[in-house]
């Protein structure tokens, strides 16, 4: 049937029929399978090569002891040559091994897609050094056996050789299922030698919790990393060869144990906890709200913690229990706080007792349950204030008037009394937040105060030497010089007589007569005592005046010559020292006058909703954290102040309230608030309680702070010689009798800003300081910064005191008081005022 087919062909298409053997010897090509060398510069690495078929699975290849073959790419291959097609599957696999000679790949057969082939024996180079001798990597957990929910530390440590230039990747996969596990942390890299080699060590840390018993086999983590093989090229222009590599960590075994039976109330806590109760206000009255805090922190297996245990509150309250709020620490899944604020409304008069509660967890560090306990606090409710009204009592009324007026009653008897104003208490808290300006250091503020004066004395002396030039003598004979040279250049050009030559000669006896002095309107030749300038003024008077008179064709050069010998006298800076010119030692000496006389000592989270809640802790921890990030917040300042004085800590109350003041005294409540702490506190900055009752100075003071009044003194600096050099420059220039004036009166202006803002510096004091500080609580002064040595000098500090800081050592800080006693103190025990 076949031959039947062709000849049909060969009688109808003899072209085709010319082709059908071709067809036919490229379908029966042989297949075959064989190693060759690799061709990716690799000299560990062999190709497996299947020509004309496919292989039938993962090739089965032969055991050669001691060498490892890991397929690293496969590739497929076309080729046509003499109309034959060649189609080849490539296997590319890369051996490793510790023998360094040859490795001999024996004869083997393979599966194909066109049945099994036999694969001849080969031989290849030597193999690439086992990867465990150039990389590795372990899984170690901080112990073998855990309990169940306990949080334990996971090690994770990849080794490479250093000599093979590993690059490691920062990250790698792991699946910590069934374990709940944190991020890892960031690499921790070492160098050691380990069996004579340098190895790179990069140590990776996480915390993990298994949730139930069990025997557990953690999975491998893998990592792939870069090692230098070799290097391509020769020379300088050689390259390292880099191969990437996948490392597989161990499989340890981790045993996970129950826990043992619980106790009544154990609701799955492991770890380690801390539960603190708190009720504010502890005496209210009815209506008025309480406040009950639970907070519960601590490390533990807190993802698979229900809540907070359950409070029992009695029916005379009615109950507000918003959402329990979670806080975990930054980056970590098993450190958490816990808490929730109950607002309870008391409906009735009476003693309460709230809680006590209890918490039952597993402590695995002792492998025993453990209970705490929040202590029971009793809360008592008065009944609710009636209003009280001032009224006096009504005459008696006799008899004869039972119905007598009720004014002239009330007139007759006496007369009713003005209720007592309320004791002073702590306003509201402000809202928001504002940043004072603090006070500029001494060498910055004699910098900004003598910047413009050392301008000043600039322009002036800029002033003094242009007039100095424009008064000098000598200055025509030079500008008559410099015409002479340009008229005697434009003579070089020009023909040796006609009217451009005329206006030329001109000019030059014109300005040679100035250049020698000559007082006459019209000087002869005889008047020059320089022969050679007297002949070149005959010739120039001849080419004049004469009927047909020329310049003789040699009298430029010589008169370029006569020029270049007369010599004139320069401008002389010893002439600034002339009376006339003396002018920039007045404003040397104006300078010196008025920095004297200005330069003054430069003695140098919102948490309004914890307070309206009567949590006057958190809002003075959140109010210490705001002030921690910006120091001269003056808000955050007094607001902190009135916490602390809601929690009776009056020296620490006012030592707050002092910096606020000085940090923006215009305000209405921080200045009622200091006086207010002041008092409680019976005691305050000497220098300060002058403010409270304040004098002339005092008032003008508090307009501003100090660091305000010290802008105050630099503007009057910049404005005083500003002024001055416009004055100068009035003077010097043209005169205008309103630009005086009007430079005078700025000039007024500045000396009496000057004076305001010095005198307002001048009025703080010491507080005025950038390294002002004030003693917060009762303390004492030692001699050297230590507790520990008794018998060093040691002196009372009282709560109050205002002094400057000037080194710091530790935790401690040395103070300099006003008549230069020192001394050290303990950081705690003090407030800076500015920073």
């Amino acid at each position: 049937m076949l031959t039947r087919f062709v000849s049909a062909v060969a009688r109808e298409r003899p072209f085709l029929a010319s082709l059908i053997p071709l067809l036919f010897a490229v379908a029966a090509q042989a297949q075959s399978v064989r190693w060759e060398p690799s061709d990716s510069g690799m000299a560990n690495s062999v190709q497996l090569v299947f020509e004309n078929c496919a292989p039938d699975g993962e090739p089965q290849l032969p055991v050669v002891a001691g060498v490892t073959f890991t397929r690293i790419a496969e590739s497929t291959n076309t080729n046509i040559v003499n109309f034959q097609v060649t189609r080849s599957v490539i296997l590319t696999y890369q051996l490793r091994g510790r023998q360094t000679g040859p490795v001999a790949i024996p004869a083997f057969s393979v599966k194909t897609d066109k049945g099994s082939l036999r694969v001849a024996a080969f031989n290849t180079a030597a193999p690439a050094p086992p990867l465990e001798s150039v990389a590795g990597a372990k899984l170690t957990p901080e112990r073998a056996s855990v309990w169940a929910g306990e949080v334990f530390t996971l090690n994770y440590e990849l080794s490479a050789a250093r000599r093979t230039n590993p690059q490691i990747s920062p990250t790698f996969d792991w699946t910590a299922a069934p374990l709940v596990a944190e991020d890892w942390s960031k690499p921790e890299v070492t160098e050691a030698v380990v069996n004579g080699d340098r190895r790179v060590n990069v140590l990776f840390r996480t915390r993990a919790v298994g949730k139930t018993p069990n025997r557990l086999k953690l999975e491998a983590a893998n990592h792939l990393l870069s090692i230098q093989t070799g290097t391509i090229g020769f020379g300088i222009i050689s390259q390292p060869r880099m191969e990437q590599v996948s490392v597989t960590s161990d499989q340890p075994v981790l045993e996970i144990r129950p826990l043992p039976a619980a106790p009544l109330g154990f609701s799955g806590a492991v770890g380690q906890f801390k539960l603190v109760s708190k009720v504010v206000p502890e005496k209210a009255a009815v209506g008025e709200p309480v406040t009950w805090t639970l907070e519960l922190s601590g490390t533990g297996n807190w993802p698979d913690l229900p809540g907070l245990p359950a409070r029992d509150v009695s029916s005379d309250f009615q109950v507000v229990q918003p959402k329990a709020k979670r806080t975990p620490a930054e980056g970590k899944l098993f450190d958490v706080t816990l808490a929730e604020d109950v607002v309870l409304v008391p409906t009735k008069a009476g003693t309460y007792a709230l809680g006590p509660v209890n918490f039952t967890y597993f402590d695995p560090k002792s492998g025993s349950y453990k209970t705490i306990t929040a202590p029971r606090t009793a809360v008592t409710i008065s009944a609710p204030i009636a209003p009280q009204f001032n009224v006096s009592a009504p005459p008696a009324t006799t008899g004869e008037k039972p119905d007598g007026d009720v004014s002239k009653a009330g007139a007759a008897g006496r007369p009713p009394s003005a209720p007592t104003p309320p004791a002073p208490i702590p306003r509201d808290p402000l809202p928001g937040a504002a940043v004072a300006r603090a006070p500029l250091v001494a060498s910055t503020l004699i910098t900004l105060l003598a910047a413009p004066f050392a301008l000043l004395l600039l322009f002036w002396g800029w002033l003094a030497v242009r007039r100095a030039q424009h008064t000098d003598p000598v200055r025509p004979r030079r500008e008559a010089r410099d015409r002479l040279a340009r008229v005697i250049a434009e003579l070089q050009s020009q023909p040796s007589s006609g009217p451009g030559t005329t206006a030329r000669l001109l000019a030059w006896q014109r300005d040679a007569a100035v250049l020698w002095q000559l007082p006459d309107a019209a000087p002869r030749a005889t008047a020059l005592t320089d022969a050679a300038w007297a002949r070149l003024w005959t010739e120039a008077d001849r080419a004049l005046y004469s009927a047909q008179g020329a310049l003789p064709p040699d009298w430029v050069t010589r008169a370029q010559a006569a020029l270049a010998a007369k010599r004139v006298p320069g401008f002389q800076p010893l002439r600034l020292f002339l009376p006339q010119n003396l002018m920039p030692f007045a404003a040397l000496i104006a300078v010196l006058l008025v920095a004297t006389a200005t330069v003054v000592t430069a003695a140098e989270l919102d948490a309004l909703a914890a307070y309206r809640k009567a949590d006057f802790a958190n809002a003075e921890k959140g109010w210490r954290a705001a002030l921690g990030q910006q120091p001269t917040n003056w808000i955050a300042r007094h607001n902190l102040s009135l916490a602390l004085a809601q929690q009776e800590r009056a020296t620490e109350a006012a030592a707050h309230a002092t910096a606020a003041f000085v940090q923006h005294p215009g305000d209405p409540s921080v200045r009622w608030h200091f006086a207010l702490a002041a008092e409680k506190a019976g005691a305050a900055p000497a220098i300060l309680t002058r403010f409270i009752t304040p004098g002339p100075w005092q008032t003008l003071g508090r307009f501003a702070s100090p660091a305000d009044w010290q802008l105050g003194l630099i503007l009057a600096s910049w404005v005083t010689a500003a002024a001055l050099g416009w004055l100068l420059a009035n003077t010097y220039g043209r005169k205008a009798r309103g630009r005086r004036w009007t430079a005078l009166a700025l000039i007024a202006a500045g000396v009496l800003l000057g004076g305001s803002a010095a005198a307002g510096v001048q009025s703080y004091g010491l507080a005025a300081h950038a390294d002002a500080v004030i003693v917060a609580r009762p303390s004492t002064l030692r001699s050297i910064p230590t507790e520990a040595d008794a018998a060093q000098k040691t002196s009372p500090l009282a709560a109050g005191t205002l002094a400057l800081a000037d080194r710091a050592f530790l935790s401690w800080t040395r103070l300099t008081f006003e008549n230069g006693q020192t001394g050290w103190i303990r950081n705690d025990d003090l407030v800076r005022l500015w920073k």
